[in-house]
């Protein structure tokens, strides 16, 4: 288990990295705001459609395999990336990096094949927590290689660095690795079928629906902020990188330290929504910082409000289930959260572009909050 864990945090610290840096790259070809969020959408676009694919592939020819393509294929999309030259060069390596992005998932099917039911949860804890380090250290190292001008990053060093990393991560995957054993199955993508099927049942319908206008609202956020900070604070990559970093710690310090007794002290429906109201606040907050600061206590509200909201969203959609229905309910929120993180940067791109660098922050906060009081009761009948 050391041994994955260590793969998943160098090769998530390589896909960190290249965070700060898209937005900038793109705009050295004269991409427009919609344009540098659909870069987003691509890459979340292409992953959504190859992820049942992998799926199957892990289930039929064994995890190992499937994580080592799919990390050479990682290698192959940085590369491209390095090496583009027109923003159609920039479309493609997104489109391969989304299409190639199923080692992750693949990673987490190798850990429930190797823990069972008993340490399980500690295994995902540790998971989570690799999944966290390396969102905090990637777009850090990202930012500080890309440089803090926005006018000429270095386009080449953060993802060729990237590809290192993803290269030391298969040699890894490959010399320590053993292979699993899951059984052969015939589960094909049914992700509308069971989507269709969890909508009928209300309350299951209620929070999926939370789930998703959440993700919205985060998606375009996360996708237009270094657009943001440029207009707002002449910003560049590696400020940017900072700041997503700092963002990755608040979450970890919610996740790892604080959410376990505030569920036992308050329960999951009210963190749930204290959840959104702080996510609402810290979208409002981005849209109204004039100053450096501002814009960390924002996106510190941001990333506690998430912190709060996903853990719990997800207790309350488990809850809703038998213990048998708990894994396919999860795909489903997985699968809607999917979608979301597609539509939410394309909303964001239009709303950028029309009507300026705030109008995406007051948008989602506005939503939230108008909501909120409607979402409550969702909360609360799905509990009762």
């Amino acid at each position: 288990m050391i041994a994955l864990l260590l793969v998943v945090v160098i090769d998530l610290i390589g896909f960190g990295i290249i965070i700060p840096l898209l937005p900038f790259y793109a705009e050295t070809y004269g991409a427009s705001p919609q344009k540098v969020t659909m870069l987003m959408v691509t890459f979340s676009f292409f992953q959504f459609m190859a992820a049942p694919i992998w799926g199957y592939l892990s289930d039929k020819f064994g995890r190992r395999i499937i994580i080592w393509i799919t990390l050479m294929g990682s290698i192959i999309a940085y590369v491209l990336l390095a090496y583009s030259e027109t923003m159609y060069g920039l479309f493609f390596a997104r489109a391969f990096a989304g299409f190639m992005a199923g080692n992750i998932s693949t990673a987490q099917a190798y850990l429930t094949d190797i823990t069972d039911k008993n340490n399980r949860a500690k295994a995902m804890g540790l998971f989570g927590a690799a999944f966290g380090l390396g969102f905090i250290l990637g777009p850090a190292i990202g930012g500080i290689l890309a440089g803090a001008d926005p006018q000429n990053p270095n386009v080449f060093l953060p993802p060729i660095a990237a590809a290192l990393l993803s290269s030391i991560a298969l040699l890894l995957a490959v010399f320590t690795l053993k292979d699993t054993r899951p059984k052969v199955t015939d589960n094909k993508n049914k992700r509308i079928t069971s989507l269709l099927e969890a909508l009928k049942i209300p309350n299951l319908r209620q929070l999926i629906l939370l789930s998703f206008i959440v993700t919205v609202v985060f998606a375009s956020m996360e996708s237009t902020f270094s657009l943001w900070s440029e207009r707002t604070f002449y910003w560049g990559a590696e400020q940017n990188g900072y700041i997503f970093a700092f963002a990755g710690i608040c979450g970890v310090i919610v996740q790892g330290f604080l959410i376990s007794p505030l569920v036992k002290r308050y329960g999951e429906s009210n963190l749930c929504i204290f959840g959104i109201l702080l996510l609402a606040l810290g979208m409002l907050s981005v849209s109204i910082s004039y100053l450096n600061y501002h814009a960390y206590f924002s996106m510190a509200l941001i990333a506690f409000g998430l912190g709060l909201f996903m853990p719990t969203i997800s207790t309350l959609i488990v809850n809703i289930v038998s213990e048998d229905r708990r894994g396919w309910v999860l795909g489903v929120n997985q699968s809607v959260s999917s979608l979301a993180r597609i539509i939410g940067p394309a909303i964001a791109g239009v709303l950028f572009e029309l009507y300026g660098k705030d109008s995406p922050y007051i948008f989602g906060s506005l939503i939230l909050l108008l909501f909120l009081a409607s979402l409550r009761n969702f909360i609360k009948k799905s509990v009762n």
